[in-house]
């Protein structure tokens, strides 16, 4: 898994060098042509996949909760409450789901564009 790692990233770069374009482009560029090799039929290769792409969604979450971490010191105890309430555990796999859903649509539609003008 490490060597796939590394060759992964090694790609990327080099992607990113050549096309000019960001990590985040990179990334999705990535995503995209993975959904096309993925067998979503086969259930084992499509968990795989959506738990890849929704690993990256979450990382919006980690940067959340460590910044919330650093600033709870400073809350009162109806603040913190208040906190707490906002987003539970259940609301950010909700949130997860859908925007991996919607995602997955959007990544097909470029498959399909892709495909009206470059044979794969």
């Amino acid at each position: 898994k490490q060597w796939y790692q590394r060759r992964v990233r090694a790609m990327a770069d080099e992607a990113r060098e050549r096309y000019k374009i960001t990590a985040i482009q990179s990334r999705k560029m990535y995503e995209i042509l993975r959904l096309r090799a993925t067998d979503t039929s086969c259930p084992e290769a499509h968990k795989a996949y959506r738990l890849d792409v929704k690993r990256r969604l979450n990382k919006a979450f980690q940067k959340e909760k460590k910044a919330m971490a650093r600033q709870r010191a400073r809350l009162t105890e109806e603040e913190l409450k208040a906190l707490d309430a906002t987003k539970t555990p259940e609301q950010q796999h909700e949130f997860l789901e859908r925007s991996f859903l919607e995602l997955e649509t959007e990544y097909r539609k470029v498959i399909e564009r892709m495909a009206a003008f470059v044979e794969f």
